[in-house]
């Protein structure tokens, strides 16, 4: 807003109509806002700062401001090594064409002991197809109190309420996808609590120990020319190694008691049999070694493809990988509190005879306290309300007025972060969410920012305006930290710019003429990221409306 005191008198001494208009153009064109434009990517929304445009409020001037941001992501820039120009699903970050140990560590032990039973050292554990959807919002709305405590000198302190929701579908071998590699499936002796399938693969693991165990016995006892072991030595010391890696792969794979659970997929179909076969083809030999059959049966294998409830209770196993949930996380608090102030440094509009190019210049100062919640990691795609640790804004501003009623600002603005924040569980390389592990407490810190935007404003009338916005950011990678991080991960700077489009409304001139008795504005803001590189940005729409209204406390 231009000072509504100097428009007051610029009414009060407009001795011809000429200076009239330029007043009425001064305090409408200064209604117009800068669209803020700048992302942040999980586990925090950006927050919002006071930093529009170089006006300052009159000495005794309260400005009351409610607004309301509305923003949008399902799509990603940049992130996994990924180099190209374009953005993809933000679902994807938690997809996968086969689900196996690359994405769950913890089932590399059931890849090797599948490996082993089926005699394949090139076989890869497959899950099937894991593939998800994922739109994420954010509301914010932060109340921003501002006082003139002199002509030059304006602060202020914001209290933003952020909700932020990411609306999540997880499926595990969808119905409408084929079963192109799915060879495991859950395990019945697992997670159908089926004692039967323990008991039989338990019959298993012990008639292979048996098997072992008659094997070094006779060798033991060799030479002995009645013996077939020892007449065949090589073939009983290879038959005694297989019974020994099978036993000890149908224990890790299949389970045989609570100690000893097994994995949460078993072989399915085709490789099963593969396993049955192996089985088979070693009873062989030990009968033709030892004289008799120690295999009457053979480890449960999986009766299906593995499902969303199997996932899920992998997931969510408190000893395991200890997500909460795979449902739509919703987050819902205060965020990062600001104070800020605004110090004018000229202002040229304040001459209204002049005519032509005019300029004016403020710099501002925003403390933003760590009071919001940033995301812990327990739920995939969950935002927090805030970064949870101090940073401060400082920003020049300096606005020209061309002629043609015609507007640009232009913005330069520093955000660093100190301290850091804690986390539940520390986030892979550009935050990619595989793979998943037994979570990492740690500390994050986010990385410091330098953006830069120009918004040219057009006044149509007296008390409408339209304006454009163009922001370049600039963040640095976050840190993250923790004792137990063996190798930290790495986060690449992002490079994002946006483009915005919206309208102003305003009383304050007419105000100013006496023809309106409130003095108040309202904006409405349109922006889109159109582009980004480096690390993992999200691709925001943001719609933003905006009310302000202007009370003098001190009268001069």
């Amino acid at each position: 807003m231009s000072r509504i005191l100097e428009a007051r008198r610029c009414r009060r001494g407009a001795m011809h109509s000429r200076r009239s208009v330029q007043c009425v153009m001064l305090v409408s064109l200064l209604t117009a806002p800068l669209a803020r434009a700048a992302a942040q990517i999980p586990p925090a929304p950006l927050p919002l700062s006071v930093t529009e445009d170089a006006r300052t409020l009159p000495r005794g001037m309260v400005r009351l401001r409610g607004l309301t941001a509305w923003t949008r992501f399902d799509n990603v820039y940049g992130g996994l090594g990924d180099t190209a120009s374009g953005a993809r699903q933000l679902g994807e970050l938690f997809s996968a064409p086969h689900l196996g140990p690359d994405q769950i560590p913890s089932l590399s032990s059931a890849q090797t002991a599948l490996r082993a039973l089926t005699g394949n050292a090139a076989l890869r554990l497959d899950a099937g197809q894991l593939t998800t959807t994922a739109d994420s919002r954010i509301v914010t709305i932060p109340l921003t109190l501002e006082y003139g405590l002199t002509d030059h000198l304006t602060i202020g302190v914001t209290l933003p309420v952020v909700q932020t929701t990411s609306n999540t579908v997880i499926q595990l071998n969808p119905r409408a996808w084929p079963d192109i590699g799915v060879n495991t499936g859950p395990n019945p002796a697992l997670f159908s609590g089926n004692s039967s399938a323990r008991a039989t693969n338990l019959a298993v693991y012990n008639a292979l120990s048996r098997a072992h165990a008659d094997l070094t016995d006779a060798l033991a006892a060799c030479p002995n020319p009645t013996s077939t072991v020892c007449s065949q030595p090589d073939a009983a010391r290879q038959a005694q190694a297989l019974s020994d890696s099978y036993r000890v792969a149908v224990q890790t794979l299949y389970g045989t008691d609570p100690a000893h659970p097994g994995s949460p997929f078993v072989p399915l179909g085709a490789v099963q049999t593969m396993v049955n076969q192996q089985l088979a083809a070693l009873d062989v030999t030990l009968q033709a070694l030892l004289g008799q059959s120690y295999l009457t049966s053979t480890p449960t294998g999986a009766a299906a493809k593995a499902a969303l409830d199997q996932l899920q209770q992998l997931l969510t196993n408190p000893a395991g990988i200890a997500f909460d949930s795979l449902g739509s996380p919703t987050e819902i608090g205060i965020g990062d509190v600001e104070v800020s102030a605004a110090l004018r440094l000229f202002d040229g509009f304040a001459d209204t005879t002049r005519t032509g190019w005019q300029a004016r210049a403020a710099i501002r100062g925003v403390l933003r306290l760590g009071t919001g919640k940033p995301a812990d990691g327990l739920v995939p795609f969950a935002i927090g309300t805030g970064t949870g640790q101090t940073s401060a804004d400082g920003a020049a501003v300096l606005e020209v007025r061309l002629p043609a009623r015609v507007l640009v600002t232009l913005l330069g603005q520093y955000t660093a972060y100190f301290g850091s924040a804690p986390v539940h569980r520390v986030p892979g390389d550009n935050y990619s969410l595989f793979p998943l592990d037994v979570p990492i407490q740690g500390t994050w810190r986010a990385g410091n920012t330098l953006q830069i935007e120009a918004t040219p404003r057009y006044l149509l009338s007296d008390y409408f305006t339209l304006h454009g916005n163009y922001t370049i950011r600039r963040q640095a990678g976050s840190t993250y930290t923790s004792p137990d991080l063996t190798t930290a991960p790495l986060f690449e700077p992002t490079t994002e710019q946006r483009i915005g489009v919206g309208f102003a409304y305003s009383t304050l001139a007419r105000y100013a003429g006496r023809r309106a008795s409130v003095p108040f504005e309202v904006f409405f803001t349109q922006m889109q990221t159109i582009a980004a590189s480096g690390g993992l940005t999200p691709r925001y729409t943001r719609t933003q409306l905006e009310f302000r209204i202007y009370y003098r406390l001190r009268r001069r």
